[in-house]
């Protein structure tokens, strides 16, 4: 099962980061011995997500990925100085402990150092791995004046 997974990993490098398929193999071996308390199905999860990049002959894994990492952003969104989490109306209809996709955007850029787009990565990962979701799910993270909110919330 794990040599299984390994292939997957492998093949999803190779598909999507363009990795020659020699080198694919030894660079998701060394991001597995990187990372070794993941799983290769987790890692072949990363790369499809688009957080990880093949840059200078190595596999680079984007900032807050992690669980643990991701986290302590999640910390910081939900605690004091974080994102205004409060009710919201749309139209004639009341988002109950919500926050704006746009306002998220920038607290991450200004509290984190990154950059915009790196910032809409961090809010799709957290749509993706279901702690948040817009409040009607239909849509995916974006920097735009919609409504979101965090699972727990609920």
């Amino acid at each position: 099962m794990v040599i299984e997974k390994k292939i997957e990993a492998v093949a999803t490098a190779y598909l999507n980061l363009k990795i020659p398929y020699d080198q694919a193999d030894s660079l998701v071996s060394e991001l597995y011995e990187r990372y070794s308390q993941y799983n290769y199905e987790t890692l072949a999860q990363w790369i499809l997500a688009g957080d990880v990049s093949y840059v200078d002959g190595k596999l680079m894994v984007a900032p807050y990925v992690t669980p643990d990492a991701l986290d302590l952003v999640i910390l910081g969104m939900r605690g004091a100085g974080g994102l205004m989490i409060k009710d919201r109306r749309y139209k004639l209809k009341v988002y109950s402990k919500c926050f704006v996709g746009s306002e998220a955007v920038d607290w991450l850029v200004k509290n984190l150092d990154i950059s915009q787009q790196e910032a809409v990565c961090i809010g799709k990962r957290l749509l993706y791995r279901g702690i948040v979701h817009h409040v009607l799910d239909e849509q995916d993270f974006k920097d735009d004046y919609l409504f979101y909110r965090f699972y727990a919330d609920e």
